[in-house]
């Protein structure tokens, strides 16, 4: 007889065994909260689930993708919901150094697949897409490059009539042979962004017989053009209505026909712009430019101009032109060497509201450098000197930024309203000059200086100023000083002479970033 405070073998280990689960464990994830949500709640918190900034790349790990791989039901859900598959961003593939034609086809084949499925998902709801063709392998033959790219483009076309946002990143030649023989009604389409992708045979774009009637019957509020092929004529748009509009790629590219008077005739049509980034090629100054009646534009708040002209005083004469009441933020830009020197003081006299100022010093003499910096109205706040490529500068401007210029910036008579000075360039500057700078801004009864960022690309430091700016930078400066690594001493190897001999080389250090263009 069995004692009644004897326990029974329990018989737990063999239900488990056999893969049997408690019924309070299948009674729980039926009534889980995410089976109690409305399909309308559940298929809004899917598509916040998509990113905000960019549009969805073909990947496992990202929404749409990942949300259908939870379960049954919600792979139902992500399929059958169109505005998961409204945004998509397509990579066409690289070859490698030595491809495989075979390999590389595949994938491109099965890249392209995808897109349709992704896009044809979506209904009938309007599209976001952005294509990225890499650079150019210089293995591969130029036909062959423009050629794959095209397919991604004749993908696209199909969906056109939905667009809403496009942004392709591709050879010009294969945006000349797709979209300008395209015609479809696109009503609406807000955003286009055709972006320049050098390459070799590029060069010798012609389109006299074709036009962007893709573009005809848009609502486009937001262009960007390759300026090797913007040709205002061909473009049948609604000028009045865009608010940003940029002329951009290499400045090597840009067609002769951009010149002050194309832009003015152009920016008469666009009262409403609000961001301008232009390129302008002047071959000579001419009197048409002085003549042409002045330009107002009442809503631009940021302006951007990258002169590629021969003639550096041909954007004075443009600006000149500009009527910019509510201008805030300034970029000018030089793309080559130049005859003569701009003068922009007119230009600052009359921006009265401007904060900010991007300057390429290259140009500039001293003299006329200087001059510039004493037309500054006193409403400037961020202030940066820079020079994005000194190989093509103007040997007259190359030392128009030294202690002299960095000295009359310590007046405060000059930019009192400062508080972020960069300087991409710093190597004509004494690290004694940047410490009496800061020292007489930061000492001023009514200082606005918070942060200065100054590049030196080639010279070592002379002098730490850093303990010496210490108290400033507990009270909130924020300084950065970044000077290249020192190159090391050569070495004796037993690989020398060898094809595959390690190469030393110094570690990298941080460049500043280039203006957007």
């Amino acid at each position: 007889m069995k004692s009644p405070n004897s326990r029974q073998p329990s018989t737990n280990w063999f239900r488990s065994a056999m893969g049997w689960k408690p019924t309070w464990r299948l009674t729980g994830a039926l009534i889980s909260p995410a089976r109690k949500l409305h399909l309308d709640i559940l298929q809004s918190i899917f598509v916040a689930c998509l990113p905000t900034h960019r549009n969805c790349v073909m990947s496992a790990t990202e929404a749409p993708v990942l949300l259908g791989h939870i379960c049954s039901s919600w792979r139902s859900i992500s399929l059958s919901t169109p505005r998961l598959w409204t945004r998509l961003h397509v990579a066409q593939p690289m070859r490698g150094p030595t491809p495989m034609e075979s390999s590389f086809e595949q994938k491109v084949v099965q890249r392209i697949e995808v897109t349709k499925t992704w896009l044809g998902r979506s209904g009938q709801c309007p599209l976001s897409i952005s294509f990225h063709c890499p650079p150019e392998n210089v293995q591969v033959p130029p036909p062959v490059v423009s050629r794959t790219s095209i397919q991604f483009l004749q993908a696209l076309i199909p969906f056109a009539a939905r667009w809403q946002h496009i942004h392709l990143t591709t050879p010009t030649s294969s945006l000349l042979e797709v979209m300008s023989h395209v015609d479809i009604d696109i009503p609406w389409l807000e955003t286009v962004a055709f972006h320049h992708q050098p390459h070799s045979f590029d060069n010798e774009l012609t389109w006299e017989s074709s036009s962007f009637g893709i573009l005809r019957g848009a609502q486009i509020s937001s262009l960007s053009f390759p300026g090797s092929i913007f040709k205002p004529d061909r473009l049948p748009l609604a000028w009045n209505q865009l608010t940003t509009l940029t002329i951009g790629g290499p400045w090597w590219t840009i067609s002769p026909e951009l010149t002050s008077i194309t832009l003015l005739d152009l920016l008469s049509r666009c009262h409403k712009l609000q961001c301008c980034k232009l390129m302008v090629r002047d071959l000579d100054l001419g009197m048409p430019v002085a003549q042409h009646p002045i330009v107002e534009l009442p809503f631009l708040h940021t302006l951007a101009v990258h002169c590629v002209s021969m003639v550096a005083p041909a954007v004075s004469i443009l600006l000149k032109r500009l009527s910019l009441p509510e201008l805030r933020n300034f970029a000018f830009i030089s793309g080559a060497n130049h005859q003569g020197s701009p003068t922009l003081a007119d230009f600052f006299a009359r921006s009265t509201r401007l904060e900010g100022l991007d300057l390429d010093c290259r140009p500039f003499s001293k003299s006329t450098f200087l001059e510039s910096l004493h037309s500054l109205p006193p409403s400037i706040q961020r202030l940066r000197i820079c020079d994005p490529d000194r190989g093509w500068g103007n040997l007259e401007g190359a030392n128009s930024f030294d202690d002299e210029t960095l000295t009359a910036l310590t007046s405060s008579g000059i930019c009192p309203a400062l508080q972020h000075l960069s300087i991409d360039h710093g190597d004509h500057i004494s690290d004694e000059a940047i410490l009496q700078f800061i020292t007489a801004r930061r000492l001023e009864s009514q200082t606005t200086l918070k942060r200065v960022d100054i590049y030196f690309r080639m010279r070592q430091m002379t002098l730490d100023v850093m303990p010496s700016l210490q108290p400033f930078i507990e009270a909130g400066l924020t300084v950065s000083l970044i000077y290249p690594p020192p190159f090391p001493l050569p070495q004796q190897s037993p690989w020398d002479g060898l094809a595959d001999a390690p190469q030393v080389s110094p570690p990298g250090w941080p460049f500043p970033p280039m203006l957007e263009w």
